[in-house]
């Protein structure tokens, strides 16, 4: 079964994992990488001055796969 690592980005900065996650295709680790980020998203929104929070995906290489977002835009409104 292939693995897979994953670097967390939140308000507190990057972190990444040290162990190797099993899943059977490269969907099921991309599936996890979104319910980690909303995980991380019930502790938190995402702040200045980035605004966003993400889970990238590495392979057993740690060659990077795929960075999953979550970014938090506010858009202003002009009163009519």
């Amino acid at each position: 079964m292939p693995k897979f690592y994953f670097q967390l980005f939140d308000r507190d900065g990057a972190g990444t994992t040290e162990t190797a996650y099993d899943f059977a295709s490269i969907e099921a680790a991309k599936a996890e990488a979104r319910r980690v980020l909303a995980e991380m998203a019930t502790e938190g929104l995402p702040a200045a001055p980035l605004n966003m929070m993400s889970v990238e995906l590495f392979d057993e290489s740690r060659r990077p796969l795929a960075e999953i977002r979550l970014i938090l835009e506010e858009i202003a409104k002009q009163p009519r």
